[in-house]
């Protein structure tokens, strides 16, 4: 009977999420450069799991602010944490940046979104504030939904 090895099973979000292509076995090195740089910065940064966090924390800042009665950018945040948990949670690697700057991506245009009024009359400096708040704020659900996951996973 063959033996077979013990290989980690993928994660079928983060194979979603993940902007690294597989590694092909080639003898040119000229390619090199640019193929090393592109992946090395998308090991960093992940574009697609940035706009993935984006839009997830853009709808639960709108949401969440819409329909929870407790004051419409506390509750928003609120929703942009539990989002960045669960995204935190549900993906293999840890995409805290990401998240964080998904975060303050939707906070801010919810923000200006649900303000409109207020950005007319000067409001400017109140979107970087909120924009602000949802970096912290996503960085937060996301660091403490890798937490979760890694001591849900990790073996005794």
């Amino acid at each position: 009977m063959p033996q077979r090895s013990r290989t980690r099973e993928s994660d079928d979000v983060a194979d979603l999420l993940d902007d690294v292509e597989p590694e092909e076995s080639s003898s040119e090195s000229d390619d090199g450069f640019r193929a090393r740089a592109k992946q090395r910065a998308v090991g960093v940064f992940s574009p697609r799991f940035f706009l993935v966090a984006a839009a997830v924390s853009t709808v639960a800042m709108l949401f969440g602010g819409a329909f929870v009665p407790l004051g419409g950018s506390l509750a928003g945040l609120v929703s942009v944490f539990l989002a960045s948990f669960v995204l935190g949670a549900v993906t293999s690697d840890s995409r805290i940046l990401e998240t964080a700057a998904g975060g303050a991506l939707g906070a801010g245009l919810a923000f200006l979104l649900q303000n409109l009024m207020l950005i007319a009359i000067g409001g400017v400096p109140w979107a970087v504030v909120g924009a602000g708040a949802g970096f912290l704020v996503g960085a937060l659900g996301a660091y403490f939904g890798n937490d979760l996951r890694d001591g849900l996973t990790r073996e005794i």
